[in-house]
């Protein structure tokens, strides 16, 4: 599982610093489920996760811009995982187990944690 190797690099590689795709409000939220294990125990939390991972609107396009951006992004997406053969229930776009068992070994090993928000955000783009 990718949650669990990522946890044990970060064990023995004791790194400065982790960077994760995801905000302090999500690790904030995301630290209180202590009993998580495994991707389909964390999938049951995802509604409450969600508000915190949704990209925010880029105002600066107009709206009609805005609306071939998204067409063609959720069409990439779609694409994406029809040819990958992804199952419909897995995102990239979103945080999930990886990350919070990141940020549960970067405190461990003392890490300092940087949060780059989700995939699309203002801060990020």
């Amino acid at each position: 599982m990718l949650a669990q190797r990522t946890q044990k690099l970060i064990q023995q590689v004791k790194p400065d610093s982790v960077m994760v795709q995801a905000n302090q409000k999500w690790w904030d939220s995301a630290k209180l489920l202590q009993y998580v294990d495994s991707q389909e125990e964390f999938k049951n939390y995802n509604k409450y996760l969600d508000k915190y991972s949704q990209f925010d609107d880029i105002s600066y396009y107009s709206n009609t811009r805005m609306t071939i951006f998204k067409a063609r992004l959720y069409l990439y997406y779609a694409m994406f995982k029809l040819h990958f053969m992804i199952p419909k229930n897995f995102t990239f776009l979103k945080p999930g187990l990886e990350q919070k068992f990141a940020c549960e070994e970067a405190e461990k090993v003392g890490a300092k944690l940087h949060f780059l928000g989700p995939e699309m955000n203002l801060p990020t783009w």
